[in-house]
């Protein structure tokens, strides 16, 4: 403003510079007082011209404001699956976490020491009103405020599995290897978590809240029903399998694929294939402790094996590309697995230094046997 208030001065006294040299006179005190009187008037008039574009400026901004707000809300009631924050998965990304130990379940409560938990299985209960349970043992009974937003982390080390019961009544089980971050309560129409690894969800119906659950590279939107998502960052597959209800599937890019119960989703770096139809039994066995493969590769059948009792494998070629089908009992010892699999292919098995070789059987292995 002060900048446009020099520009009127100086352009209405070259004006009155002008004027006294076309006149090549002297101009009188009296003169010259009636030119700075026309000055102020003109600069009082140029105010108000300022003052009123002000006024329209700020109301168009106002109202724009306005409209914005307006189609904003609305998107939020109408449209189920935005993403305007992403706070959790922003928290999930930047998160300090201090790595679980080989044996012990890691729970992060804000606010609360850090839980471990020695035990294999692990059920785990969160209640509307704050109190958290762990294996019958009340940990917390704080008092959570609606306006709070805190974000909790279970760390289930490989070897270790977790049963949860969020705030909501959603039932979750995680598997081995897993992080969920979550809150200890949900928003009343904002049910979010985000997975690192592999959980099979029962999730409560609230149709005004959807329940979502984020990955690095997709999120699942559903309102209640049965689903398992396997999202673990060293392999390069994801998988969402729905075992009952309807979920929306949707990646990063907007792409979204909706399944129907029985089916099956990869993702793959972030892009969704086509959904299958698949017997949906092997994909959540793991939740009984059991492990079902058809003509899987044995290399795969090790990796989950790795997971479940935290054992490391060192796997000939030979061995890795062995077809091989059959059932595990996850709930026995790892010695005994092993014995019921060399049934089923023609491997044995040797340990050095905590880690187990697993080798393609041969004639003179057998005659030595």
């Amino acid at each position: 403003m002060e900048k446009r208030k020099f520009k009127v001065h100086h352009h209405v006294a070259r004006k009155l510079i002008e004027h006294a040299r076309e006149q090549e006179r002297h101009v009188t005190p009296e003169e010259l007082d009636d030119l700075w009187r026309h000055v102020e008037e003109q600069v009082f008039i140029e105010k108000r011209k300022n003052s009123r574009r002000h006024i329209l400026y700020v109301t168009t901004a106002l109202s724009a404001a306005v409209i914005f707000f307006c189609i904003f809300w609305l998107g939020k009631q109408f449209i189920p699956f935005y993403a305007d924050d992403d706070s959790i998965a922003d928290f999930a990304k930047y998160a300090q976490v201090e790595e679980a130990t080989n044996k012990d379940i890691l729970l992060l409560i804000p606010g609360k020491t850090d839980v471990v938990v020695k035990d294999t299985d692990v059920n785990i209960i969160y209640s509307h009103n704050g109190t958290v349970v762990v294996n019958s043992d009340t940990i917390d009974q704080r008092k959570t405020l609606e306006k709070e937003r805190e974000f909790n982390q279970l760390i289930i080390p490989k070897g270790k599995r977790t049963r949860l019961t969020l705030a909501d009544g959603t039932h979750l089980w995680a598997n081995s290897g897993t992080r969920v971050v979550y809150p200890s309560h949900f928003e009343k129409n904002r049910r979010e978590i985000y997975v690192e690894g592999e959980v099979y969800l029962d999730v409560f119906r609230n149709e005004s809240a959807p329940f979502i659950v984020k990955t690095k590279d997709f999120q699942v939107q559903v309102l209640g029903t049965v689903f398992n998502v396997s999202a673990y960052p060293s392999e390069g597959m994801s998988s969402v399998v729905l075992v009952k209800g309807s979920v929306n599937v949707k990646n990063y890019e907007k792409e979204q694929v909706k399944l129907a119960p029985g089916q099956l989703v990869n993702i793959h770096t972030g892009q969704l294939n086509t959904p299958k139809n698949v017997d949906i039994e092997p994909y959540v066995c793991w939740v009984k402790n059991m492990l079902m493969y058809t003509d899987e590769p044995l290399d795969r059948v090790f990796k989950k094996l790795n997971l479940y009792y935290g054992r490391e494998f060192i796997l000939e070629l030979e061995v890795k590309e062995m077809l091989i089908s059959g059932k595990l009992d996850l709930k026995e010892k790892l010695e005994d697995v092993l014995h019921t699999i060399s049934f089923s292919a023609p491997i044995y098995y040797e340990k050095f230094d905590d880690k187990i070789y697993v080798r393609k059987e041969r004639m003179i292995n057998k005659l030595n046997y």
